[in-house]
């Protein structure tokens, strides 16, 4: 599961506009300027995981929690727990029930050319990703995302924002091997000087330690 629920964090992206008749530009403007603006947040995610293969889908509830630059926290819960822990050097995907955690490179997982990259503070929108408008409805605006430079990991992505206050209320995505994954999100709270032992990891004892090829 460590990779979708990656490509989850991927998708915790980006935030739209105050007026539906803006500019992409405009709007793109906007997000990047309430981003700046954020040191950390907190919130509320539900996930849906569609697997294709399987024809199967997942649930899981939990909590976001982000801190420029480059942490941040997930703990999510279905039929298992699952923590994914990133320090700004290292991230950690750890399930209790397996007892093991898998170890990757920060700069492997995020690279500034992914969408996460904007929200851990190594990234800014309009440098790394082409953004257009792909529907609208009231008090909300669907973007769409597409990483400048191409690569494996991502797919489509889709974004919904409530246009008042820039917060990021949904999130799809379909990665290259027909995976869907839905995210919505509630309860933002931002700049609250969340402190720096939140994203911090200890591997508990007994628990293996997975390396994770390099480039994941």
């Amino acid at each position: 599961m460590h990779a979708s629920i990656v490509t989850v964090a991927v998708l915790v992206v980006a935030a739209a506009t105050a007026h539906p008749q803006a500019s992409v530009d405009e709007l793109v403007d906007r997000v990047q300027k309430r981003f700046d603006a954020t040191s950390d947040f907190t919130a509320k995610v539900d996930q849906e995981l569609v697997v294709a293969s399987a024809g199967r889908t997942f649930d899981a509830h939990g909590t976001v929690a982000f801190k420029r630059p480059g942490k941040m926290r997930w703990n999510l819960q279905n039929d298992e727990p699952q923590i994914i822990v990133a320090d700004g050097k290292t991230l950690w995907f750890y399930q209790p029930e397996e007892k093991q955690v898998l170890r990757s490179p920060f700069e492997s997982a995020f690279r500034s050319s992914t969408p996460i990259s904007f929200l851990t503070g190594v990234g800014k929108i309009r440098d790394d990703f082409e953004v257009s408008i792909d529907s609208t409805e009231e008090g909300k605006v669907h973007l769409a995302l597409v990483p400048r430079r191409q690569g494996g990991e991502v797919g489509r992505l889709k974004l919904t924002v409530e246009t008042d206050d820039y917060d990021i209320v949904a999130a799809e995505i379909l990665d290259p091997v027909g995976n869907t994954t839905r995210l919505r999100f509630s309860e933002w709270e931002r700049n609250l000087g969340l402190d720096d032992s939140l994203f911090e990891f200890e591997v508990p004892e007994g628990v293996d330690v997975i390396d994770a090829p390099t480039g994941y």
